[in-house]
């Protein structure tokens, strides 16, 4: 039985900075998805699993 490797192209990105970027804090959906959130984890509370990684402050 052979063992067959997988090759994988490093693919190089080229990053792009900018100082003018959109202000997405106001954005419909945005507030929607944050107020969803919000209630989800009320009615739900955090996980288990990431509690233990992060101590509370």
């Amino acid at each position: 039985m052979s063992v067959q490797k997988k090759h994988h192209r490093k693919k190089s990105l080229k990053d792009v900075v900018s100082s003018s970027v959109r202000d997405y804090g106001n954005d419909p959906f945005v507030l929607k998805k944050a107020r969803e959130s919000k209630m989800t984890l009320e009615k739900h509370g955090f996980p288990k699993a990431l509690e233990k990684r992060w101590p509370k402050a």
